[in-house]
């Protein structure tokens, strides 16, 4: 294990993570009906369904790719990191692999994962999981021409959790998920030096996670309990005065542009190059004298670009045009970008999502990084007077969960400054989502109804209070 986490250490990062993007519930409902014992079908598992994609191109081999599977199949531990997995044939004649062949992959931990041989054609197998795997579905190795010449290897696969310990360790902890991602990207790169030729570029590793029938619904009980109470205590809070939280603020108009980052994400906000006009509200979120510190918030809401062409997308266009994301005052390490933080400046200042949201089976938290222009204290006074005199800059970020931070774009923030005291801008980013950006996590799924509740108590119960157009006067020089 001490080699494998060094392996992975140096490796991990020069990977190409992506989104696979295609049909993951389609792919696994087209699977034909496996005859025999103890296969354990994707629909038999637990949690979401995952199909990954590994890919590697493969330059001056002198083997053809019907050769090199033969290869393959002939030893699969010259390919395999054995310090994690093991082929210990159990069925079967050796150094050939056939139809209804057994297999035991020995692996640390409380698994041993066997499967069975469900496919055999010249230039790919197919491997199916049997009970007491920690994995339920199936696992396809293959070997193409290229295009430009030479092969491509890939494994893809389609596959959910065997029990709920493996779930936890795949997508809670996610130690199972780097496991995984080590074994099979070290596969391909070894499959690359036994065709006798080279690497074109690094292995990519492609995925798309999506939850089907019945996965989830162990969790819905939970999840309506904490809607409930999330939704009642708000609307309360909301008869008390009409916004719980973020009480005042200042409307100023936005132009975000894109530019994309080393990576890509398949989410046009984080892949585009482009500019796209919006409004941001910034706000005290208690609502506390501008001497003491106070959580800000930063909500941003703007037009995106629509790729929704397929039928009833006009009856849609409303919604899916408006886009909105909520950030406040985080830290910026891996434990701050989690953790809400009093500020007594606009700027410099972090602005993070603080709730993750998911991409292919990564979660990204987004945030604005507020450029060094000394904007104290925070109050909305000194933030309109200082926005009139000079756009507000911010470079909007994204990072994985434990990754660093990188520049995607830039905000911009240009006044005049407008109060929304007496037509307040609401905002419910559940209503508008981001193209692509999928909310994760508990407190995610239920902030939509909280504030959809809060806001409707807001509407009909509540006064707002009357004030004039703030349009405070420019200091005399």
């Amino acid at each position: 294990m001490g080699i494998a986490a060094w392996r992975w250490l140096r490796r991990s990062r020069r990977i190409q993570r992506r989104r696979l993007r295609s049909g993951v519930l389609s792919g696994v409902e087209r699977f034909p009906h496996r005859d025999g014992t103890r296969l354990q079908s994707a629909r038999q598992g637990v949690g979401p369904t995952y199909q990954r994609r590994y890919i590697v191109r493969i330059s001056g081999s002198p083997l053809t790719a019907a050769q090199l599977i033969k290869r393959l199949c002939d030893d699969l531990n010259a390919a395999s990191p054995v310090e994690v997995a093991v082929f210990d044939k159990t069925s079967g004649v050796l150094r050939r692999l056939d139809v209804g062949d057994e297999y035991v992959v020995h692996m640390p931990g409380p698994w041993d994962c066997p499967v069975r041989v469900v496919e055999r054609t010249p230039l790919s197998f197919r491997f199916a999981t049997l009970e007491g795997h920690m994995e339920a579905g199936e696992i396809e190795f293959r070997v193409g021409e290229a295009r430009e010449g030479g092969l491509v290897f890939t494994i893809e696969s389609w596959a959910r959790s065997g029990d709920r310990l493996a779930e936890l360790l795949y997508e809670k902890v996610g130690i199972a998920k780097e496991m995984q991602l080590h074994m099979w990207t070290h596969f391909c790169a070894r499959v690359a030096e036994l065709s006798g030729g080279h690497m074109v570029g690094e292995v990519e590793a492609h995925t798309e996670r999506m939850d089907i029938s019945g996965s989830r619904r162990g969790k819905r009980s939970i999840f309506r309990a904490v809607e409930v109470v999330c939704a009642r205590c708000f609307a309360l809070a909301a008869r008390l005065r009409n916004r719980p939280l973020h009480p005042r603020g200042l409307v100023f108009d936005a132009t975000l542009t894109l530019h994309g980052t080393s990576q890509s994400w398949g989410v046009p906000l984080l892949d585009g190059h482009t500019e796209l006009p919006g409004k941001v509200r910034l706000s005290r979120a208690v609502g506390l004298p501008p001497v003491l510190p106070d959580v800000l918030g930063l909500a941003l809401r703007w037009t995106q670009p629509q790729a929704d062409t397929g039928p009833g997308a006009s009856d849609r266009a409303g919604d899916q045009a408006t886009a909105e994301l909520l950030l406040a005052t985080t830290g910026r390490s891996v434990l701050g970008r989690h953790l809400l933080r009093p500020m007594t400046k606009w700027s410099p200042a972090f602005y993070g999502s603080l709730l993750t949201y998911r991409v292919g089976d990564r979660r990204v938290l987004l945030g604005a990084v507020a450029r060094r222009t000394h904007l104290g204290p925070a109050d909305l006074e000194t933030l309109a007077r200082a926005v009139d005199e000079r756009p507000l800059l911010l470079d909007l970020v994204v990072a994985t969960e434990f990754g660093p931070w990188e520049r995607f774009g830039e905000l911009r923030l240009t006044g005049p400054a407008h109060s929304d005291d007496r037509e307040p801008m609401r905002f419910n980013p559940a209503r508008h989502p981001i193209q692509e950006l999928h909310p994760a996590g508990l407190l995610q799924q239920v902030r939509g109804s909280t504030y959809a509740s809060v806001q409707r108590v807001a509407h009909h119960g509540a006064r707002p209070r009357p004030a004039p157009e703030h349009r405070p006067e420019k200091p005399s020089s």
